[in-house]
């Protein structure tokens, strides 16, 4: 997990807190600009990272990246059969937190398999965001589940960031000292 994984979580942050804001304050949220400045600005230290490793720096083993690639397929199957799981039910306030669940439960073979300690957190936050946007009364619990989980998986992006090829993650201060 280094810089690639940064971009994914980033990204996939990005779209929760979207997804969050837009229910809480409609499309002319002001709150919008903030994913794409939290990107923008992950995506430019990714960039960085990248181009100054040796080639190959950040690709898994082969065990991890078939472990990274079964976990991610069971992912994009999972997201929409919850979500329509769920609007078919008449439950279209809890997709959001529905696929807080299936992107919590995705990290845990990853954690393991990469390894990446803070994948297990994460998958716990989520986990636990979800369950809490389950709970709670709508809109609320869909707009705390998003706004949690893409504050966790920005956390895991910085924590990507800092990791260096090779070694264990470093979690203090995972910016620091990127030249």
């Amino acid at each position: 997990m280094g810089p690639w994984g940064a971009l994914i979580m980033s990204f996939f942050g990005g779209t929760f807190f979207a997804a969050a804001s837009v229910i809480g304050g409609g499309w002319k949220n002001p709150l919008l600009i903030i994913p794409v400045l939290v990107f923008a600005g992950i995506a430019g230290i990714a960039q960085h990272r990248i181009r100054h490793a040796p080639p190959g720096a950040f690709e898994p083993d082969a065990r991890a990246g078939r472990i990274i690639s079964w976990a991610s397929t069971a992912e994009g199957v999972g997201i929409p059969v919850v979500a329509m799981a769920l609007a078919n039910t008449g439950h279209n306030n809890l997709v959001l937190p529905g696929i807080a669940a299936v992107v919590g439960l995705h990290f845990l073979p990853m954690a393991y398999a990469i390894p990446f300690r803070p994948f297990y957190a994460l998958a716990v936050f989520l986990l636990l965001a979800a369950t809490a946007g389950f709970l709670l009364k709508q809109p609320l619990g869909a707009e705390l589940a998003g706004t949690a989980a893409a504050l966790a998986l920005w956390a895991a992006s910085a924590a990507a960031l800092g990791r260096k090829p090779g070694a264990a993650p470093n979690l203090i201060a995972p910016i620091v000292n990127e030249g």
